[in-house]
């Protein structure tokens, strides 16, 4: 139990007694259905009107509703703030949140605000109405609501600090608020004046009226009422009354409502004039990083390198403090001079110890920087230099640094390297700003892809199929032992050459079963066989590396590798224009040798493939990607290419469609 000394108690009495308004509050109805066994019994609310409020009275009421009532509450509600706090991870990457907690993180706390409001609203009922400290509860409830995202209650309660605690007539009737009437000559003032004398500032806590003006804003614009917030922002501004000690608190709210407007540099303007509102040296330092990221939005570099370097030096968080320095080095814009000049200061940077951890931002920043003097392959390169200095620690990082490579690809129309590196993106990553639309683009381009690959795969075989034949038999040979090669097997056997004993080279081996056959049909010494058996066993079996956990290493593998044009490995597959995923290859010049269309028959269903993979390939970039000049090229190549193809009316069609 908190402990009062008894110097505090004297002290506290003797204010109580020649201050007798300082604590004075209004006596509020309390109208409340009891269950039938308290029925007739009075709580400490409805005695208010009963007794007299003096001195040994008033003390009781104030000392045990404070320390046993709001102290314990406004403990609770603060402890649910911070573990939201603790809870939450910012991404310095990206524009900060105006708040280092969220309302659904503390609304996940739904049973400790629960008890705040419970223990408010007990020490409500319980005691004189007339303490200093209801109000004071009221205000707690309101904001265990907000906390609690239960935004219609909290305004309304915080609506009812506003009527009930406002000046009443001395016959207690209401005063109507915003007239000549409340406050002598103030015309449309809202606010309660308050008493500003030292003692009075020392011994009592300011009423809450006031205060609550500022939570109903804080709650219309949690409710997306930006004209109710907005105009009561400009009414407490042109209040005379409203007091001094909340105009920060004023200028936060307004901060935050110009934030939500996205007009950033007004909200960097008054979150700056609310920086004192900052509850410790860590949040202050974020609050600068966020004011020059406002500046930065609103196009005035030096005010932001003022406040990254501010945040940079306050900070004890070492993420924020390399975010600030690499932000404050991209705001020296200007000549191309100016732009190499930030690029080797990113260089030297990234060869410090101090920033081993965070080569993958600076890497990153560089890329941002190279982007904007327009060098694309330079941007490349440092983006996927981040990609390889990733740590676990900063997923994020890795998702936003392919995400932008990604996109370099896409808007070249390269979709194969897109897809790619697309793919190598977890959608459920932080730093991928939608996650939806990020999946709806994997699943387009997978099917774009898939065309692409059946035309180069196709075309591929032709070409190597219309060679001179020794020409192509030297191409495929070459071939063969540069996949078994990759594979890790040994180069094709001629038949006859695998020899038991060590006798003439030149005579077939031994039969050791005493077989009649003088083909050297054994298994291993025939390489028709043995390729055979190698194709089963990796069509039933895969790529099967000899080594622990070889199914995820496999998977690990295939997403990592990808076949552009023109990729040898379009000569492993199905030679009959089955174009479906990459079927296991008989890794041999026979087997090779099979998949070319070197007959009139393969021919033809190779160039159907061709045709078909075409019109929808055109279909899909107008349809799914709306890229109509893309579309245009498809198409028109195709009407060259096939100028007897059925598919002609369809394809004139969307070729029509593209030009519109």
């Amino acid at each position: 139990m908190f402990k009062v000394s008894f110097q505090t108690l004297l002290i506290s009495l003797l204010v109580f007694l020649c201050f007798p308004d300082a604590y004075a509050q209004p006596v509020l109805p309390s109208d409340l259905k009891k269950p039938e066994k308290y029925e007739n019994r009075k709580l400490g609310a409805e005695k208010s009107a009963e007794k007299k409020f003096k001195g040994p009275r008033k003390f009781i009421q104030n000392t045990v509703t404070h320390y046993n009532w709001y102290f314990n509450a406004n403990n609770k509600l603060d402890q649910v703030i911070e573990r939201a706090k603790l809870a939450h991870r910012d991404d310095y990457g990206q524009l900060l949140t105006f708040y280092n907690y969220t309302l659904e993180k503390t609304s996940a706390e739904q049973t400790e605000l629960d008890s705040v409001i419970y223990k408010a609203n007990t020490g409500i009922l319980t005691h004189d109405l007339r303490n200093s400290w209801i109000d004071n509860l009221y205000m707690l409830m309101g904001k265990a609501y907000y906390f609690r995202n239960d935004l219609d209650s909290a305004y309304l309660t915080f609506q009812y600090i506003n009527y009930a605690f406002s000046k009443k007539e001395p016959d207690g009737y209401d005063i109507p608020i915003g007239s000549n009437a409340s406050e002598g000559n103030n015309a449309l003032s809202v606010s309660s004046k308050e008493n500003n004398s030292l003692v009075n500032r020392a011994l009592t806590t300011p009423p809450s009226r006031n205060e609550s003006f500022i939570w109903q804003i804080k709650t219309y614009i949690a409710r997306d009422r930006m004209p109710e917030a907005v105009s009561l922002i400009q009414t407490l501004k042109n209040d005379r009354l409203f007091p001094e000690r909340l105009q920060t608190d004023l200028d936060e709210v307004q901060a935050l409502y110009f934030y939500q407007q996205e007009n950033y540099d007004s909200a960097a303007y008054y979150l700056e004039r609310a920086l004192g509102n900052a509850g410790n040296r860590q949040e202050a330092s974020r609050w600068e990083y966020l004011i020059a990221q406002l500046y930065e939005l609103a196009k005035k570099p030096s005010r932001a390198v003022e406040f990254y370097d501010r945040a940079k030096k306050r900070t004890l968080d070492p993420v924020l403090e390399v975010y600030a320095i690499l932000n404050s080095i991209k705001q020296n814009k200007g000549d191309s001079a100016a732009i190499k000049e930030n690029i080797e200061a990113l260089r030297k940077m990234g060869r410090r110890d101090l920033y081993t951890k965070y080569r993958d931002i600076i890497y990153y920043t560089a890329a941002q920087i190279e982007l904007e003097r327009n060098n694309i392959p330079g941007a490349k390169e440092m983006l996927l230099k981040s990609t390889k200095a990733t740590t676990q620690e900063n997923a994020a990082q890795r998702s936003r640094s392919f995400l932008m490579l990604a996109d370099l690809f896409y808007n070249e129309h390269d979709y194969v390297s897109a897809k790619r590196y697309y793919d190598s993106i977890n959608n459920n990553d932080p730093g991928v700003p939608d996650p939806v639309a990020l999946d709806v683009k994997k699943q387009v381009l997978s099917q774009i892809v898939l065309q692409l690959e059946i035309i180069d795969r196709q075309d591929s075989l032709q070409r190597i199929a219309a060679m001179p034949e020794a020409e192509r038999a030297a191409y495929i040979r070459k071939l063969v032992r540069t996949l078994r090669r990759r594979q890790g097997l040994k180069e094709e056997e001629q038949p006859g050459n695998a020899a038991v004993g060590l006798g003439d080279r030149d005579k077939p081996p031994p039969d050791l079963f005493g077989s009649t056959n003088e083909k050297g049909d054994w298994y291993f010494s025939n390489a028709s066989l043995k390729s055979k058996g190698f194709t089963a066993f990796r069509q039933k079996w895969g790529n099967r590396p000899n080594v622990d956990n070889w199914r995820r290493q496999s998977l690990i593998s295939d997403q990592s590798g990808a076949s552009g044009p023109r990729n040898p490995r379009n000569l492993v597959g199905d030679a009959g224009g089955s174009d479906s995923a990459a079927m296991v290859a008989d890794l041999s010049y026979e087997g090779l040798l099979a998949n070319l269309p070197l007959t009139d028959a393969k021919r033809e269903l190779s160039h159907d493939s061709i045709e078909n993979a075409m019109v929808d390939l055109g279909v899909l970039y107008v349809d799914k990607l709306e890229e109509y000049k893309v579309a245009i090229d498809t198409l028109e190549s195709f009407l060259d290419l096939f100028a007897y193809s059925n598919r002609r009316p369809e394809a004139l069609y969307y070729l029509y469609y593209a030009y519109q």
